[in-house]
């Protein structure tokens, strides 16, 4: 087992040997911090801001040099990994191919220049890194806006893997992952143009044409827009038959 770090998910750290307990939640929160920007400084200020938020008091600088201190002594039976103090802040030097959220991008950069057949093997694999929901041990507005950027970057991710695959023609295999995202996003209108896609491609046009309908009733009653361009084409080519 290589060292891997995770923060997709509950934080985990895996040494060749063990995996390593961090400490309580507050703590664990400074690594995630320092691990969703590895190799780049933090300065105090900034660290108590991320981790404590409105909640940080006269008082959270100094825990946060506990925090960190322990953190160091706990990161140093890896011999690899090191937060560092310079001038401009800590740093965690640190590969960044060992910390799931990275390796999640990296693989889904590749993949926007692959072919069809490897992008679904490289958005499978980045996917399969996602373990739950990200940074949680974090509490701060900060990690409010950063866990909603990070779900976005999962669900474009999700449609990238989708739209390679009706590409290939698995509109069967896919349909059950595709409406359940449609699901949890029912006002993504990539998802929906692709799940009418898939369920008119099973020979289900009815329920295609039905779900534009609930689409456009949403996006009106909650948004009070229209549909796009993209979308109502999809559904002018199911109602004529002209979509392959």
């Amino acid at each position: 087992m290589q060292l891997r770090f995770g923060v997709l998910g509950e934080t985990i750290v895996l040494t060749p040997t063990q995996p390593l307990a961090l400490g309580h939640a507050r703590q664990r929160s400074v690594m995630e911090v320092l691990l969703v920007e590895p190799n780049r400084p933090h300065s105090a200020d900034s660290l108590v801001e991320r981790v404590w938020g409105e909640r940080a008091t006269r008082a959270a600088k100094a825990t946060l040099y506990s925090y960190l201190c322990r953190l160091r002594h706990i990161l140093a039976a890896v011999h690899q990994v090191h937060i560092n103090r310079r001038s401009s802040g800590y740093v965690l030097d640190v590969d960044e191919t060992t910390i799931d959220l990275h390796r999640f991008r990296s693989l889904v950069s590749l993949a926007r220049t692959a072919t069809d057949e490897k992008a679904l093997l490289l958005l499978d694999s980045a996917l399969a890194l996602w373990r739950g929901e990200a940074l949680t041990d974090l509490t701060s507005p900060w990690a409010d806006h950063m866990r909603t950027a990070l779900e976005y970057e999962r669900v474009v991710a999700e449609r990238y893997r989708i739209d390679a695959g009706l590409r290939l023609g698995m509109h069967l295999t896919l349909l059950p992952d595709i409406a359940a995202l449609a699901t949890d996003h029912p006002l993504d209108e990539h998802l929906a143009g692709s799940l009418m896609l898939a369920l008119n491609r099973c020979g289900r046009r009815a329920e295609a044409l039905s779900h534009y309908r609930m689409l456009h009733h949403r996006l009106d009653h909650e948004l009070g827009i229209l549909p796009g361009t993209q979308i109502r084409e999809t559904h002018q080519k199911i109602l004529s038959g002209t979509i392959e």
